[in-house]
């Protein structure tokens, strides 16, 4: 296989989600990046994102229209005696499972398609070490992940405010166990971050990958930003491939400015530029979505050469809006260095303790745990629109 085939990336244009448009969408995006293998094998995984229990309109999750078409584009390929389950470790504060994948949508595309659904976890964790691990010395990972035959990674194509980009690499990152997701947000350096993030994808890459970016998220995502209609499925069998073609989607002029790519293509898992990718269903001035909203994350607006000082005076912080709290505890819950403490009831930030890591923003049920920029990070960034 050469390296221009293996970094095929097909894409197929869907602007709603129509059952029938958005099967067909998948099926093009899938034939265009060289298609399913003649046999998918016996049995079948769909690692989704479920990352929290939201509305599929919301653009939180892998829309299961697109899972219906990925269910579809499976029996076309293999037969309709393949056994395929749909699964996720989702935000470690939602145990839940099945109102969680109610909520998404899933259950009823499962239902629909006669397919199974449920946790990720369900067979438990393994330990795993050696020299694929850059930063972490061990990580959990679940056993149904890594003992399936066969993977498809269905990713949304959202921002985020640690990582800038959640797209199928970082979709990986719910493959572990809550430990080690701590163990991995405790470091100050976002860079060191997308090194475990890189981490815990080399353990068992998918076999093929799907994004749903019919309607993406811009602003603070993962879970709080905008729905963003863009009109794209992607696919691919790597998973650097399509994210790079995703950023562009994003208006990311160079997607090597964005610390989880780079940190992905210096360990050589995909292409480390444009002219490694062949990209088939559309031209590359075609993607660009003109006014797209990046997350909050201020410091790849300066020069390069100014970053590393930078570091030490543009911050963004979680920032407490109390009139949309409502006291859950999830903040505190979530935190991996334990930053958050009670005062009069309500949550307040220990800034000495705190990583910046933004893990209660993330996983607030209500948006009350705020993005805030510092005084250096507004003026870099300019206000917030």
């Amino acid at each position: 296989m050469t390296a221009m085939e293996k970094y095929a990336v097909g894409i197929a244009r869907c602007d709603e989600y129509s059952p029938e448009g958005t099967a067909e969408a998948v099926r093009l995006a899938v034939e265009r990046a060289g298609g399913l293998p003649g046999s998918v094998g016996n049995s079948v995984l769909i690692k989704v994102n479920a990352l929290a229990p939201a509305a599929p309109e919301s653009a939180v999750t892998t829309h299961p229209q697109v899972l219906r078409g990925i269910i579809r584009e499976i029996r076309r390929t293999g037969g309709d005696e393949v056994k395929i389950k749909i699964a996720d470790n989702p935000g470690y504060i939602y145990t839940d499972m099945t109102n969680l994948f109610r909520v998404t949508g899933m259950t009823e595309i499962a239902g629909m398609e006669g397919v199974e659904i449920g946790p990720l976890s369900d067979f438990g964790t393994s330990l795993v070490g050696g020299d694929k691990l850059k930063v972490l010395t061990d990580a959990r990972i679940s056993v149904r992940y890594l003992d399936a035959p066969y993977c498809i990674n269905a990713a949304k194509l959202k921002t985020h405010v640690e990582t800038e980009m959640s797209g199928c690499i970082k979709n990986i990152f719910g493959t572990s166990d809550t430990d080690t997701r701590k163990k991995a947000h405790r470091s100050t350096s976002h860079m060191r971050l997308a090194e475990a993030i890189v981490d815990l994808y080399s353990i068992r890459p998918p076999d093929f990958h799907v994004m749903d970016a019919i309607v993406g998220m811009e602003g603070d995502g993962p879970s709080h930003g905008n729905p963003r209609p863009l009109g794209w499925v992607l696919a691919g069998n790597n998973a650097l491939a399509v994210d790079w073609v995703a950023c562009t989607i994003m208006c990311y002029e160079d997607p090597m400015s964005i610390n989880l790519i780079k940190a992905a293509a210096k360990r050589g898992i995909g292409p480390s530029g444009r002219s490694g990718i062949t990209l088939e269903g559309a031209g590359w001035s075609d993607l660009p979505s003109p006014g797209f909203k990046h997350s909050s994350g201020a410091i790849r607006l300066l020069p390069t050469f100014l970053r590393g000082l930078a570091h030490g005076l543009v911050k963004i912080s979680p920032g407490l809006a109390a009139g949309k709290c409502i006291r859950c505890g999830i903040c505190k819950k979530v935190c991996p260095v334990d930053a958050i403490v009670d005062v009069r009831s309500y949550p307040s930030v220990d800034s000495k303790k705190c990583v910046r890591c933004l893990c209660c923003h993330e996983m607030c049920p209500t948006g009350a745990m705020e993005v805030r920029k510092n005084f250096f990070a507004s003026l870099v960034s300019g206000p917030k629109e």
